[in-house]
């Protein structure tokens, strides 16, 4: 199955699943989908955190929300082969979702530019159907801009959650795989800059 044909059965399967999901934290620390941010923060009291690998680097990071609608963000990248970094992030929600409205969020990711300094505008909105869409733009990484979509649905259990995602980060086609692991835990694997990863999520 080559990479449209994979891309295809993904947005198939997200337009017959049914609820939508919850915003994960991303390799830099702050949240989104898979790679690319959404207009989500967390809310006050809440810290999400990460711990994701690759076969070309390892990743510990998390967020947390130091006043309303304000994220701030934290990541340790590990990569193979040369040496550890630091990356700082925020993003800030200007205006919430509502029913007629999108969310959107400006934010700035690896802020003290310790790879690849990147500025961006992003919107988030519930879709029919139960999906949930993103998409934005900016400066680095997201200069070419970026959208996603994600779902999370049942499989026949009140107690297996399945939730998939797909997105096009400007530069790769990104798929995943979600499901929880307890209340407060999430494991995800899928792929990621053409690369299997593996991660786990926590919000507390």
């Amino acid at each position: 199955m080559n990479k449209k044909q994979l891309t295809a059965f993904m947005l198939t399967l997200l337009l017959v699943l049914p609820l939508a999901c919850e915003a994960r934290t991303l390799p830099s620390g702050t949240s989104g989908v898979i790679n690319t941010p959404s207009a989500h923060v967390r809310s006050m009291g809440h810290v999400g955190v990460t711990f994701q690998y690759t076969e070309d680097y390892t990743a510990l990071g998390g967020n947390v929300a130091v006043m309303p609608g304000l994220e701030v963000a934290y990541s340790r990248w590990s990569p193979d082969g040369d040496g550890d970094f630091n990356m700082y992030s925020a993003k800030f929600m200007i205006l919430p979702e509502t029913v007629a409205s999108p969310a959107l969020a400006v934010g700035i990711e690896d802020a003290t530019d310790e790879r690849d300094r990147s500025g961006y505008a992003v919107i988030s909105k519930a879709a029919p159907w139960g999906l949930k869409l993103h998409a934005g733009t900016g400066t680095g990484r997201f200069r070419d801009g970026f959208v996603a979509l994600e779902k999370q649905f049942k499989l026949n259990s009140n107690i297996l959650n399945l939730g998939l995602a797909v997105e096009y980060d400007g530069e790769d086609v990104n798929y995943g795989i979600f499901v929880p692991v307890g209340k407060l835990m999430q494991a995800e694997v899928g792929s990621r800059g053409e690369k299997l990863y593996a991660a786990v999520h926590g919000t507390f």
